[in-house]
């Protein structure tokens, strides 16, 4: 029996090695985007002749409240191209959603915070970002933390 155990006693031991050494490290906790943050909303605009996304059609400053409880509010330069927006939403590392309670199913004569949204967040820059179903157009929010 003994003589079995020491034949094992290798493979245990490169089994600790093996977990001990491996590249896994711990997730990275995701930065929670809570606070007023101020900035601009552009509508950027494809480009037919060169393709990119390089023609800046609206912009707009805004003030974004992001509260610990899940509500937003978007205020600051409303009254032409950026609606004023309330509601609920929710992140998860990758991407934020927005349900705007003031949106409406209808065509609009502004942009709304609503729907989902690709961001990225550092702890001072928050940068939202989204493709419109066409392909032709990028609604980009760049804003900077002012006030938790």
């Amino acid at each position: 029996m003994k003589r079995n155990l020491l034949y094992l006693l290798p493979l245990f031991l490169l089994f600790i090695l093996g977990e001990a050494c491996s590249p896994k490290s711990d997730p990275v906790p995701v930065q929670e985007p809570f606070g007023t943050f101020s900035g601009k909303f552009r509508l950027l605009v494809r480009n037919p002749t060169k393709g990119g996304y390089d023609t800046v059609k609206k912009d707009s400053a805004l003030i974004l409240n992001l509260a610990s409880t899940g509500r937003f509010a978007v205020t600051g330069d409303t009254a032409t191209i950026h609606a004023g927006s309330k509601g609920v939403y929710r992140y998860d590392g990758v991407y934020m959603g927005f349900l705007d309670s003031t949106y409406k199913a209808v065509p609009q004569t502004k942009f709304h915070l609503a729907g989902t949204y690709a961001y990225l967040y550092n702890g001072t820059v928050l940068a939202i970002q989204r493709v419109n179903a066409a392909q032709d157009s990028i609604l980009d929010y760049r804003f900077n933390k002012t006030s938790n």
